[in-house]
């Protein structure tokens, strides 16, 4: 009784003295809707980014990449969008603090925090991936009806021929070579015809006309050396 005595007089004495200042209960209720409302907007943006990457990487057929070997997975590594990736490692550092700051998450230890935090996100930006949200928010953006975020979708569609990356449609095939052209109208530096030469192993029986086609490879004077060909199934 006389410990807690003692630590009353002293929060009293820090409050006369203004060490420690008090608030209202209306002042608590306000810091808890506050920290609520930007933990809730860490959390979607973190949900958003990410899936937005995942989306992405299928939609642009980067993932085909990592059927291409070594050679394949240093491209890979390029061109992920390391910015998404970056933007939820950031929203995920704001939310672990504030879960730690104001809850009882803070008797825990920090690694521990951020690990059920991350596996969260990444569970639930899965999840978000897989919905039809962004590939609504692309038809969208298609349209001109996506105001801000229009750009990043449209990024999506940008070429990778400088990193040896070539998708469109078989237009002909002639011995062991083909031809493959993408035409979209309005994305301009995506378009083209190229001549592939497949890795060796690959069976151009299980090609035909108008099969789309995603390829990687080295261009030569006029000629793709490809060391990886995936054939893109219909809806992808």
């Amino acid at each position: 009784m006389l410990q807690e005595n003692d630590i009353q007089k002293s929060v009293l004495e820090k409050i006369r003295i203004g060490t420690v200042s008090m608030h209202s209960w209306i002042f608590f209720v306000f810091r808890a809707v506050l920290i609520g409302a930007i933990s809730l907007l860490a959390v979607v943006g973190a949900l958003f980014v990410l899936s937005f990457a995942f989306f992405s990487i299928h939609k642009s057929g980067v993932q085909f990449l990592l059927e291409f070997g070594e050679q394949g997975l240093v491209t890979f590594i390029v061109l992920f969008p390391w910015t998404s990736l970056f933007l939820f490692v950031i929203l995920l550092i704001a939310l672990e603090f504030l879960v730690r700051r104001y809850t009882t998450a803070y008797r825990f230890p920090l690694v521990r925090v951020f690990l059920l935090i991350l596996g969260i996100g990444v569970i639930g930006s899965v999840l978000v991936s897989v919905t039809p949200l962004h590939a609504y928010l692309l038809s969208e953006a298609d349209n001109d009806r996506l105001p801000v975020l229009g750009s990043f979708y449209e990024g999506i569609y940008d070429s990778h021929t400088d990193q040896g990356v070539y998708r469109g449609y078989v237009t002909s095939i002639t011995g062991p070579i083909f031809v493959i052209s993408h035409n979209d109208a309005d994305r301009d530096t995506d378009e083209g015809s190229w001549t592939i030469t497949p890795p060796v192993g690959f069976d151009l029986a299980t090609l035909s006309i108008g099969d789309k086609v995603y390829a990687a490879g080295r261009l030569t004077q006029g000629i793709v050396y490809a060391y990886g060909v995936h054939i893109v199934p219909n809806g992808e």
